[in-house]
């Protein structure tokens, strides 16, 4: 899906209008946001002298890389499948003294 939406980004932002409506043709199109399609419909129509900017395409997009991104950074694995299970080994003691009677 995330190689489908580049190719979709990269043509929206060409304005080639063969390729968008091939592209929409396409059965991973059925996929997409209504709101990405109209948009991707519209540049289409309005061909190349046009300033639409393809701000809902590029918006999905930048969502769909960062959820690759977050799955395959080891920040966002549990601790059991990083071998920790049950250790601290990620924190850091503070020592902290008492103040007062409270």
């Amino acid at each position: 899906m995330l190689a489908y939406l580049d190719s979709l980004c990269a043509a929206l932002l060409a304005r080639n209008t063969e390729e968008i409506r091939r592209l929409l043709a396409h059965p991973l199109a059925q996929d997409l946001p209504r709101r990405v399609r109209e948009e991707a419909v519209a540049i289409s129509r309005a061909g190349r002298r046009s300033f639409m900017a393809p701000v809902n395409a590029l918006h999905l997009y930048y969502k769909l890389t960062h959820m690759v991104d977050e799955t395959a950074d080891p920040t966002f694995v549990a601790p059991e499948e990083k071998g920790t299970a049950g250790s601290d080994a990620g924190q850091i003691e503070l020592p902290l003294r008492k103040v007062g009677n409270r």
